[in-house]
């Protein structure tokens, strides 16, 4: 896997970069749904660090995807799903792909109301967070129809789960992700388990792959795609749903 060249680049008038999508059973469906899951990344190596760590792999039980992954990385057509459709092959990688019109939005001291696969209510707090959005164009071939891809990333600072059960609705508690596990965590030790949202000033999170929103197909350079908007809640509650996951 070669990037393209950089004089072919400058010949067709754009900066093409090595743009990876990978495809996974969808952690986040409720028992009785199934899905697939896509994330997109730059840094294949930087990705594969962070999803096969050994400690993701042994908290999520991933030895057998991890096994389909290299296989589909060395050539073959595997997927992660009940099917052999190749359009959900695990590794995928486009030579000709471009990531444009970045946006970057923050927000600070706010409440986002997420739900998990059974859409019940998991509002976690953030003191700060960092969410940017990007258009994905993904082509294999320069000669063939592509992808373009709205996706999304981001990071917390200060994060903690608004305790929903308790009489007392001003207590939070820590924030573990239960979906794809594709989110660093950087927690201090020995937190208390409930308290004020302060205690939770050190608690980080970020993803480390692009998340996907929408995806629709286009020929030519010259479809423009996706306007980047601030996003909805519902958007932003599609954007974090690995925080809380099928059931967190």
């Amino acid at each position: 896997m070669k990037a393209v060249p950089k004089c072919l680049a400058l010949l067709l008038g754009k900066e093409f970069h090595m743009i990876y999508k990978i495809t996974l059973f969808d952690a986040n469906c409720p028992s009785c749904t199934s899905g697939t899951a896509s994330f997109f990344t730059e840094d294949i190596d930087e990705f594969e660090h962070n999803y096969f760590s050994d400690e993701n792999v042994e908290s999520n039980q991933l030895e057998a995807q991890k096994q389909r992954y290299f296989r589909s990385k060395a050539g073959e057509i595997v997927t992660d799903y009940y099917s052999d459709d190749p359009e959900l092959n695990i590794f995928q990688y486009a030579e000709y792909g471009t990531i444009e019109k970045r946006k970057t939005f923050h927000y600070n001291d706010k409440i986002f109301e997420l739900h998990n696969g059974y859409l019940i209510p998991c509002p976690i707090y953030a003191a700060e967070a960092i969410v940017e959005l990007a258009q994905i164009a993904f082509k294999k071939n320069p000669d063939e129809e592509g992808e373009k891809y709205l996706v999304a990333r981001y990071s917390l600072r200060g994060v903690c789960c608004k305790d929903t059960f308790e009489s007392d609705k001003d207590k939070f508690e820590d924030c573990t992700p239960y979906g794809n596990p594709i989110i660093k965590t950087c927690y201090p030790e020995d937190l208390p388990y409930k308290g004020e949202k302060e205690i939770y000033s050190d608690c980080k999170l970020s993803t480390f792959a692009w998340v996907e929103l929408y995806q629709t197909c286009f020929k030519g350079d010259n479809v423009n795609g996706y306007e980047i908007e601030e996003p909805t809640e519902e958007q932003l509650a599609w954007i974090m749903r690995d925080i809380p996951g099928e059931a967190g």
